[in-house]
């Protein structure tokens, strides 16, 4: 079974790590990596280095899927030339959807209520902005938006973006561990809220405190109430481990192995 699910997920890899100490790994193991893309990485390498990558993991039938950009950046925010840049920025990321053709590319809202909680609907009506046009080119690909959850303490301005694109090219990534630290919602009003949108999971613990992406069953989240979930509810997301370390991906794989909720997930 350990094998299966490698098969059937994805785990998250930054490009530059990947092309420089992970890709022999990754291959022996026949592992789908989320590649991580950022912006030292654009700015530094050429489609031609994206496109060699690609042919090699193609080569081998994996199967990729992208995490965006997100450092500095702000897709709702005031400051118009900040603003300006996220944009460019972003777009820069999705201009290479067609180069890797992934499943979804995970984007996060940089929302943090304690920066804009004045200006809310400023700032949902500059995000919508931002995104609309970049869910619009996704459409005749087979790549879905996958919007995370980072410092939201609610779902409340995720779920009036998500209302707002209206798309089904545009879904929901439930980050775990992003949401037992930083989130005042449990586990079960995150689901409820946004649980129509659930397209896709990132998978890792930690102790409530702090976000250290540990091993899962490493820290006090309870995974299979998100797995009752998914599976009473017949939903199909893509799902990623983000645990930081080689050790813990181990871990993570097999604690999943025995859990016959995921195992039978990942086999429908």
């Amino acid at each position: 079974m350990f094998e299966e699910i490698i098969r059937r997920i994805q785990i998250c890899i930054p490009f530059r790590l990947l092309k420089e100490k992970y890709l022999p790994l990754v291959l022996k193991n026949r592992i789908n990596p989320e590649i991580g893309i950022d912006g030292g990485v654009i700015d530094t390498h050429s489609k031609k280095d994206f496109l060699e990558m690609v042919s090699i993991l193609r080569q081998e039938g994996l199967l990729i899927t992208l995490h965006g950009p997100f450092y500095d950046l702000v897709p709702g925010g005031m400051d118009k030339k900040i603003l300006k840049a996220t944009r460019e920025r972003l777009k820069e990321a999705f201009d290479l959807i067609p180069v890797f053709e992934p499943l979804s590319i995970v984007c996060h809202t940089g929302y943090d209520r304690k920066r804009y909680h004045e200006v809310e609907d400023e700032w949902l009506d500059a995000a919508l902005e931002t995104w609309a046009p970049l869910v619009k080119g996704l459409h005749g690909t087979g790549t879905t938006l996958m919007i995370e959850n980072v410092y939201e303490r609610t779902p409340r301005m995720l779920q009036k973006l998500l209302r707002g694109l209206n798309s089904e090219k545009v879904g929901f990534c439930l980050d775990t561990g992003h949401m037992n630290v930083f989130s005042e919602t449990n586990m079960e009003g995150w689901l409820k809220a946004l649980g129509p949108f659930l397209k896709e999971l990132h998978l890792h613990d930690n102790d409530g405190i702090s976000d250290d992406h540990l091993a899962i069953g490493a820290g006090k989240i309870d995974f299979e109430s998100l797995f009752e979930y998914v599976e009473e509810n017949r939903l199909r997301p893509i799902i990623t481990l983000e645990a930081h370390k080689r050790t813990w991906l181990w871990h993570s794989l097999e604690v999943l192995s025995r859990s016959e909720r995921f195992c039978r997930i990942v086999q429908s």
